[in-house]
């Protein structure tokens, strides 16, 4: 007999690219997933994916099994949400953001969550933009809020808020009467800044490539209460979105510095697979598009 869960199976196949990668995400052993394949091609009489010892793709008969499968499953989620409603919407939504949604409006989201679908778990990952995106491209997360965009082919990017940023750090730095910080006058001072390859790092490291200047120091980290915390303690001066220091800046602790930089803009951005065909995550990404929408 055909089930939901089998067509389900056929898509996490076809989305993950193996039998044992769809297995881990559907938390099964790799035989169950076998068997269960089997029943349906049995039950079809036809093949649903050509085997190779390192690559699983789709037969003709796949192609069109997979169009239905997405098809039927979609109904289901529409007539159990029309008939149940948001209140007995079960389940697990995965979430990625990044550490600057984390730290803003991350909590507004997962509060309306909450309130609209009680018996819906959460599982959140923090992480980075480009870990976000490949690990929604490999079926490990339902929606990602990262910075973009990323333009893959495989995604639907929806923009959300953007976040202006700002060069801080304490009062004790000395400054010439211009009133702007000179980096290539001042190699010992840290300029600490997010993860490795993100826009601030890249920012920095352009500037100081333009400016010819080769030996200053630019520590990355993917903590920002890490960053903070060090910038707070003088440990150097710090490039981060104004979002998450504002309070820093009003109180007196932090200040801004003028470096003659061009400072970036940081997009966020909601991004779901194409193919996901959830009403849920696209609710989702309508209430973190309303959360969002104050943050600068």
């Amino acid at each position: 007999m055909m089930d939901f869960k089998s067509l389900e199976t056929v898509l996490w196949i076809e989305r993950l690219g193996s039998f044992r990668a769809a297995a881990d995400a559907l938390r099964m052993t790799q035989p169950a997933v076998s068997v269960r394949i089997s029943h349906l091609e049995a039950l079809l009489g036809a093949s649903i994916f050509h085997r190779a010892p390192k690559s699983v793709t789709l037969t003709p008969v796949g192609m069109t099994v997979v169009q239905y499968a997405r098809q039927i499953l979609d109904l289901r989620d529409e007539m159990i949400q029309t008939v149940k409603g948001h209140q007995d919407a079960t389940g697990i939504l995965r979430i990625g953001a990044i550490e600057t949604i984390s730290q803003t409006w991350i909590s507004d989201l997962l509060i309306e969550i909450r309130r609209k679908y009680p018996n819906l778990t959460v599982d959140l990952e923090i992480s980075v933009s480009d870990e976000i995106s490949r690990k929604i491209t490999k079926g490990m997360l339902d929606v990602g809020f990262f910075l973009g965009p990323v333009n893959s082919p495989r995604l639907i990017e929806s923009e959300l808020c953007s976040y202006e940023t700002a060069m801080v750090g304490r009062e004790h730095f000395a400054l010439p009467s211009n009133g702007k910080l000179d980096l290539g006058q001042a190699p010992s001072i840290s300029i600490m800044t997010l993860s490795r390859n993100t826009i601030p790092h890249s920012a920095i490291r352009n500037f100081l490539a333009r400016e010819g200047i080769v030996h200053h120091r630019v520590d990355t980290m993917s903590s920002l209460p890490s960053i903070l915390a060090l910038t707070l303690g003088g440990e150097g001066l710090a490039l981060l979105p104004y979002a998450v220091m504002r309070d820093y800046l009003a109180n007196g602790k932090l200040r801004v510095f003028e470096t003659g930089m061009k400072l970036p803009l940081l997009r966020c951005v909601a991004g779901r697979l194409i193919s996901h065909g959830s009403a849920i995550v696209e609710d989702v990404i309508s209430i973190a598009e309303r959360v969002s929408a104050n943050v600068t």
